[in-house]
């Protein structure tokens, strides 16, 4: 792939902006061009108070942005086999669990939590603080605010996001049973109450 290099078991873009010191990262992810990892949180009072933890298999598209945690977490979480489009922000002391894709442009503001098998349609925002259940698709150009409940297995869309209908093409891609649909919204629930 042109101007790329491997580094510590990576393919990351020569153009790339990583801040190795507060980057922790495993194997097998490509890293694309003008993707910045490691910016100073984008929180007016807070400054930087932790790590950006990053799995494996992981792909960052051009001009991604991951920046730095606060005190509020300590840490802003990437999982595993996520694919992260063009233009996409992800905030101070966020979590993405596994398996989840932000389309070009997503913007994800401090402290979001996205369960995985997730699905973020393009220009989609979502509110600082917010959770997004499981196995969910949020549709392009939705507003997530933060009075909304994004439950896992559905549909949302709308300015701001409405609950549409099931999942039906993610929970069969995931081979998601209503069992454990059920321990995705317990976890869920768990999460509401941290």
């Amino acid at each position: 792939m042109l101007n790329y290099i491997k580094k510590k078991g990576n393919l990351i873009h020569k153009t790339a902006v990583i801040n190795w010191k507060h980057v922790i990262i495993g194997k097998n992810n490509i890293i694309g061009p003008y993707a910045v990892i490691g910016n100073l949180p984008q929180h007016p009072r807070l400054s930087n108070n932790g790590k950006i933890i990053i799995g494996n298999n992981n792909f960052f598209n051009e001009y991604t942005n991951v920046h730095l945690p606060t005190k509020i977490r300590k840490k802003t979480i990437i999982g595993n086999n996520n694919y992260f489009m063009e233009s996409v922000t992800i905030d101070h002391d966020c979590v993405i669990e596994d398996d989840v894709v932000l389309s070009s442009k997503v913007v994800l503001g401090g402290n979001v939590h996205i369960m995985k098998g997730s699905q973020l349609g393009i220009n989609a925002s979502i509110h600082q603080n917010q959770i997004i259940g499981s196995f969910s698709m949020i549709g392009m150009h939705t507003f997530v605010t933060k009075k909304i409940n994004i439950i896992p297995g559905f549909i949302y869309y709308g300015k701001p996001a409405k609950k549409k209908n099931k999942n039906l093409i993610g929970l069969e891609r995931y081979k998601i049973t209503s069992k454990k649909l059920k321990i995705e919204n317990q976890r869920y629930k768990k999460l509401k109450q941290i």
